[in-house]
């Protein structure tokens, strides 16, 4: 049997940067995303009668890798595919191929998107159809693979991840499907090569930061602000509290101890130029940034031709990735192999 699944990254208006069950993958506080329409990733899992799992992933202009199960980062994985077949009472091992269209490793949730296609076709694969299709659950058990961020993948839209107490409180909640605003994401892509410094080891300093706890204290508020701004479709009350939530969330990563600065001159740059805009010209466009140096800027689709045409002469700027809001991860019939 062969199953493929297509599954979006996502870009968080309300971020987590610590953990409060790094085991269970728990965060310490909610967040809240949108589906990336134009940041996919696409694998294929099918059942075999080899001796041990095969995982190949091609990530973005590159070839297909073997994954080795001993490297460190990769043990989640195959962890998770051997926790979904003794869910399913099966044996048979499974061939995996897996691909980005976009950056890996560079603040453009390359993980979320890569983690939930998996776990969705591993339970197809195995039989699991009804854990597929109840996406509160799938969303545990994606958590489970080693990315909070990747529970938001799950549905549509926007999305908020109650990161709850224990695995059965931690899951994904919609907050309103794709069809509920035309918001687009253009990423700025400033640099695609890979961070030094992932988010993994991120969450574990945080703590060692004296501006962690004031963060948490503040996203309380925040978020349901931000569900507010969302529900009623209103750019000018979002805009200014993602803003302020990226901004927060990387003081908390460069007063940590090692400090984390991702950041490169051209995402200050951006950021800079985006308020610029609003002030000087009207454009409501805002910014926020995950754990990279590329610049995620939101707007609505009535701005965004004019966003991408300032940030193509923008000297800073590589390219561009246009993002709607889409649905969480589906199946597709267009197989890999």
């Amino acid at each position: 049997m062969k199953v493929t699944t297509i599954a979006p990254a996502n870009i968080a208006f309300i971020k987590y940067w610590s953990m409060k069950d790094p085991q269970l993958f728990i965060p310490n506080n909610n967040s809240i995303s949108m589906t990336m329409s134009g940041c996919k990733t696409k694998t294929t899992v099918e059942l075999t009668d080899n001796q041990d799992d095969l995982v190949e992933v091609k990530f973005f202009q590159s070839e297909y890798k073997k994954l080795d199960r001993k490297e460190i980062k990769q043990q989640n994985l195959f962890q998770q595919i051997a926790r979904i077949r003794t869910l399913s009472g099966g044996n048979q091992k499974v061939k995996v191929k897996s691909e980005n269209n976009f950056p890996s490793d560079a603040g453009i949730a390359a993980s979320a998107s890569s983690f939930a296609a998996l776990t969705a076709a591993l339970f197809l694969v195995y039989g699991l159809k009804d854990k597929f299709d109840d996406r509160k659950e799938l969303s545990r058990q994606i958590r489970l693979c080693g990315s909070g961020s990747a529970v938001r993948s799950a549905m549509g839209g926007f999305v908020e991840f109650i990161a709850g107490h224990d695995h059965d409180s931690s899951y994904a909640k919609q907050i309103a499907d794709e069809h509920h605003w035309d918001l687009v994401d253009v990423v700025a892509v400033v640099d695609s090569g890979k961070k030094k410094y992932g988010s993994s080891e991120g969450h574990k300093i945080a703590s060692t930061s004296p501006y962690l706890a004031t963060r948490l204290q503040e996203i309380k508020p925040r978020i349901k602000k931000v569900r507010e701004a969302i529900s009623e479709k209103n750019l000018e009350n979002l805009g200014p509290l993602i803003e302020a939530d990226s901004t927060s969330m990387h003081a908390v990563m460069m007063t940590s101890k090692p400090p984390l600065f991702y950041w490169e001159p051209g995402t200050m740059r951006l950021m800079k130029d985006i308020i610029s805009w609003r002030e000087e010209d009207g454009l409501q466009a805002y910014f926020t940034i995950d754990a990279g140096p590329n610049v995620h800027v939101i707007c609505e689709k009535k701005d965004a031709k004019e966003v991408a045409k300032r940030l193509k002469v923008n000297p800073f700027v590589k390219s561009t990735i246009y993002n709607e809001p889409c649905a969480g991860v589906r199946v597709s019939q267009d197989h890999l192999f």
